[in-house]
């Protein structure tokens, strides 16, 4: 994993990151990988290869989960949405090549078609404690999914419809919004018209990555790669259950849940101060000479009092003594870390 460490006191940074956290910002996800499975047997396939419940998801819900190796270890995570005749998975950059040859790996007669939307569908994003007064005035007759990870349809006329998912990024409010690629253009003007009319605007990833960061949002690539555990990574809660049948991955992760714990865990982290970095450094999170774990991401919060966020892996053995911890930059200064608790995939903190 490469450590993400975002410094930016720019103007631009600011203003994006107060719309996120005070008004609406619009994100263009065009570049998220996107996948739709069709067929009769799509259920029953996509249930044995995630560790969440797909089965008994009904048309008009989703979930969020993990898709796991067969040593248990995080290969992506995805957001799962149930349409009428296909299940719809989002996730994160550069990840669709891996996640349709793994899905395709484990077909063998069972009906379904793996397929790439994103000729069809472009997608966009609202978040922000606005979001939900720019979504009424843009569909005033339309009563907004308020479940993280339901989502509704707007017919659109011959052109199809837009897809309207409830799936807050940053600790507040937050709709996922699918467009038909005819109507993409003509919908976006919209709905950054109607964000501006708000006092938002557009919001790049680099803002984007900072709220996720103060909120604790873990990222694929950042801080989850295929080295780490499910489990290691802090979303157990919301990307396991343990009640569904068999899928890859889930002797290993059944087994870490009967026979004891992780060996480390993704933690949401305060820092004193903003360490001095470069890139590609490692940095050590330490218990007096004792190295305790390492950081993954950090980022300093441009407005309002000076904070300075993170996520990283704590051994276990620090997570259970509470000693102080500190890290150590190219400075040689010994800078106080604090464990803040668990990552959330919603951004809420725990």
């Amino acid at each position: 994993m490469k450590l993400c460490w975002i410094h930016d006191d720019s103007e631009q940074a600011r203003e994006q990151y107060g719309f996120l956290t005070q008004t609406c910002g619009y994100i263009d996800f065009e570049s998220r990988g996107r996948l739709c499975l069709a067929g009769k047997d799509r259920k029953a396939f996509l249930h044995g290869q995630v560790t969440q419940d797909v089965k008994n998801l009904a048309a008009g819900t989703g979930t969020f989960s993990a898709l796991a190796d067969g040593k248990g270890k995080i290969q992506a995570d995805l957001n799962i949405y149930c349409l009428t005749d296909e299940l719809l998975l989002d996730f994160n950059v550069g990840l669709i090549d891996m996640v349709k040859e793994r899905l395709e790996r484990y077909l063998v007669s069972e009906d379904v078609d793996i397929i790439d939307p994103s000729e069809f569908y472009t997608m966009v994003s609202l978040q922000g404690p606005q979001a939900v007064k720019v979504l009424q005035n843009v569909f005033p007759n339309v009563s907004l999914p308020t479940d993280a990870w339901s989502f509704l349809e707007v017919s659109c006329g011959d052109d199809g419809g837009i897809y309207v998912c409830h799936r807050p990024r940053c600790g507040l409010a937050g709709f996922d919004l699918f467009i038909p690629k005819a109507i993409s253009s003509e919908w976006s003007e919209t709905l950054k018209s109607a964000v501006r009319t708000l006092g938002g605007g557009v919001v790049e990833d680099t803002a984007l990555r900072m709220a996720g960061i103060e909120t604790g949002v873990p990222m694929m690539g950042n801080d989850m790669c295929d080295d780490i555990l499910v489990q290691e990574t802090g979303l157990e809660t919301q990307a396991v259950s343990y009640q569904k049948g068999c899928y890859i991955g889930q002797e290993v992760i059944s087994r870490i849940r009967t026979m004891g714990k992780v060996n480390k865990a993704l933690r949401r982290l305060e820092f004193e101060t903003f360490p001095q970095l470069e890139d590609g450094m490692e940095l050590s999170i330490m218990s007096g000479d004792q190295v305790a774990g390492f950081v993954t991401s950090a980022a300093v919060v441009p407005v309002g009092p000076s904070r300075v966020s993170g996520l990283g892996y704590i051994k276990r053995a620090f997570l259970e003594s509470n000693e102080p911890l500190t890290c150590k930059d190219l400075s040689g200064s010994e800078i106080p870390v604090k464990v803040m608790g668990l990552p959330s995939a919603l951004g809420f903190p725990a």
